[in-house]
């Protein structure tokens, strides 16, 4: 199944907008719970990047730039930029988004996009 998201997102890859399809916004989010387990930072300012070739299939299909893991949740840079770039963002909680809320819009339950902001 996975492999077939990531197929599909390879298409949609380095688009600066997020993806629509239900199924893919949920292994995006599944995927982020893993690396939230597996990535877990030791103090609460931590950020822990997540090596290239341990990216989950359906993320990388993002074509992302960057995956960093903290202790309020998963990052997932597609673009980057000085004024906070483009990308994913799976909280623990709502609470523990990195940027205003008004920066992001929730395409799916607990997967949320942004703009620069």
């Amino acid at each position: 199944m996975f492999v077939t998201l990531a197929a599909a997102l390879a298409i949609l890859g380095g688009c600066n907008r997020p993806v629509s399809d239900p199924k893919l916004l949920r292994a995006i989010h599944f995927e982020a719970q893993t690396l939230m387990r597996s990535y877990r930072p030791e103090h609460p300012n931590e950020r822990k990047n997540v090596p290239k070739g341990q990216w989950p299939a359906v993320i990388a299909g993002l074509r992302p730039e960057n995956i960093m893991v903290h202790s309020t949740g998963v990052e997932i840079v597609t673009k980057s930029g000085f004024d906070g770039g483009y990308g994913y963002e799976v909280p623990r909680t709502k609470a523990g988004l990195s940027m205003p809320v008004a920066c992001y819009s929730e395409p799916s339950p607990g997967v949320f996009w942004h703009d620069p902001c």
